[in-house]
């Protein structure tokens, strides 16, 4: 499990898987370079007028509902710990290129690299996810227009062309370490007998 930076380190394994597909294919590499993937929002870089041509924007963080409940994991020393807190990121993807041919060409590259590789483990992971040999998997959200114009009205921007992604699940390391170790071994001796006492013979 990661520890507190895991949550920055899926938008930048995000990053690297798309950037390393992209740069693979030469029609592609010809619209967009790696330094134009940003994890800020379209309002943002709208606000900015700057050249960014694709935005991977962190938009929701939810606790994962069917890992809420599980018990203490073994600590340092062997002692318990809290589970690690489990969460469902939500990612809106935006091409942000100025012909529209171009935006869904790159937003298509994008969902099928993230159709391929669902699944980002090893190498496809950054930091203390890749260390921890954690395994997070991508899926497509089918999230309803109305709901999407939502996140387009509350950023304050016109509606672009976009894809919502929800990456689970990213379990974040606790640090609150109980005082018990975990139970090795179980001593089953027997005391001796008492004279006089029942069975005592």
């Amino acid at each position: 499990m990661g520890n507190y930076t895991a949550i920055a380190e899926v938008g930048q394994s995000l990053v690297q898987v798309i950037w390393n597909a992209i740069a693979a294919d030469p029609t592609l590499v010809a619209l967009i370079n790696k330094d134009l993937i940003s994890l800020e929002s379209p309002a943002e870089h709208a606000d900015k007028q700057d050249t960014a041509l694709l935005s991977i924007y962190l938009y929701g963080i939810v606790e994962d509902a069917y890992l809420k409940n599980r018990g203490s994991v073994e600590g340092p020393g062997g002692n318990s710990q809290r589970p690690p807190l489990s969460l469902d990121l939500y990612y809106l993807i935006t091409p942000l290129l100025t012909d529209a041919a171009d935006r869904q060409i790159v937003l298509g590259k994008v969902m099928q690299v993230l159709y391929d590789q669902a699944t980002l483990v090893g190498p496809n992971l950054v930091g203390s996810l890749a260390s921890a040999g954690d395994v997070v998997r991508v899926v497509l959200n089918p999230v309803p227009l109305n709901e999407i114009a939502l996140v387009w009205q509350a950023l304050e921007t016109p509606y672009m062309l976009c894809v919502s992604y929800v990456v689970r699940v990213v379990l974040v390391q606790s640090t609150t370490v109980g005082g018990g170790a975990r139970v090795t071994s179980v001593d089953q001796g027997f005391g001796a007998r008492v004279p006089g006492a029942p069975g005592s013979g």
